[in-house]
């Protein structure tokens, strides 16, 4: 049942041509909108990892209206019947949620190798045999759903088996979770990454679960810093990355050491192992995961692997 001083909103969404972008903004200024979202580029995906920005044919111009009355919406809806440009409009109800939480339900606790994940607003259902990696993802990337992801964590687990207090270098750390899997099991971390948000999701995560003595997090772009390598890496990053910091990874790696790469889309997993080989690294293993399925049918494929770096 919707009381009646509940707070009604509605969206106006104006399809139209790019010249009349900003007149259409400016239209919805002027009839008060709450927020104005254009929207006059669109992601092309290919079969991999890669993404391109286009421009759209028809941007789309939505405005957010927070309605007083009845006769509020019947005023709006009138102004639009005539537009001063060319546009189709469309009004929408939105239904009003908790979305600050309501995301919470599609991160139910999940078990990956001698992991479980459990979220932090979640009681964890871990049997004695599980290590418990609990999660608040915040802003920051990396949950364990993600194919990669999922992909480094079985690698770890099976690479740092019989490796006590070793030293790790966590790529792009995100949320911390591959750094958090790895302080559990033992090894010392650092966990870098460009993101003042994956740093401080990093360092509360550590908070959480009692391994921050073990992970220091740096706010840093590149390797330029690491000045004695480590003899444990890990980087979970798109395939353009890896191939661009391979010099990188094998200075940041001492020899005979390993370094787990993922973020690789399986159709560019050739580039990113030949890149790697050419630097000194030798293949001990790769794994594939098949992630989600497109709409055009496709589905995607996940490739990870773990090197060792010549001596």
């Amino acid at each position: 049942m919707t009381h009646s001083n509940a707070k009604r909103w509605f969206s106006l969404r104006l399809e139209t041509s790019p010249e009349n972008t900003e007149n259409a903004s400016a239209y919805m200024h002027s009839l008060e909108a709450q927020g104005v979202q254009i929207e006059d580029t669109q992601i092309l995906f290919d079969q991999s990892e890669d993404a391109t920005l286009v421009a759209r044919e028809r941007p789309l111009v939505t405005g957010y209206f927070e309605i007083q009355s009845p006769s509020h919406l019947e005023d709006l809806r009138a102004a639009t019947n005539e537009l001063p440009f060319v546009a189709t409009a469309r009004w929408e109800e939105i239904e009003t949620e908790e979305w600050a939480t309501k995301w919470r339900e599609n991160f139910p606790p999940l078990a990956i190798g001698p992991f479980l994940i459990v979220p932090t607003w979640e009681d964890s259902p871990a049997s004695d045999e599980q290590t418990v990696l609990r999660l608040d993802p915040g802003l920051a990337f990396g949950t364990g759903q993600h194919p990669t992801t999922h992909l480094c964590l079985e690698l770890l687990a099976q690479e740092l088996k019989g490796k006590p207090n070793v030293s790790l270098l966590d790529v792009g750390c995100g949320s911390g979770i591959l750094s958090l899997a790895a302080a559990k099991l033992g090894a010392h971390v650092v966990a870098s990454d460009l993101d003042l948000w994956c740093i401080e999701a990093t360092k509360e995560n550590a908070e959480i679960n009692g391994v921050a003595a073990n992970i220091e997090a740096k706010l840093v772009a590149d390797l330029d810093w690491v000045k004695s390598p480590f003899p444990f890496v890990i980087a979970n990053l798109m395939s353009d990355l890896l191939i661009r910091l391979s010099s990188d990874l094998a200075r940041a790696t001492t020899g005979g050491g390993t370094l787990i790469v993922s973020g690789i889309s399986s159709p560019r997993a050739a580039d990113v192992q030949g890149a790697l080989e050419r630097v000194g690294f030798v293949v001990k293993e790769k794994r594939e995961r098949e992630g989600e399925t497109r709409g055009d049918g496709w589905t995607e494929r996940w490739s990870a692997f773990v090197f060792t770096r010549a001596r």
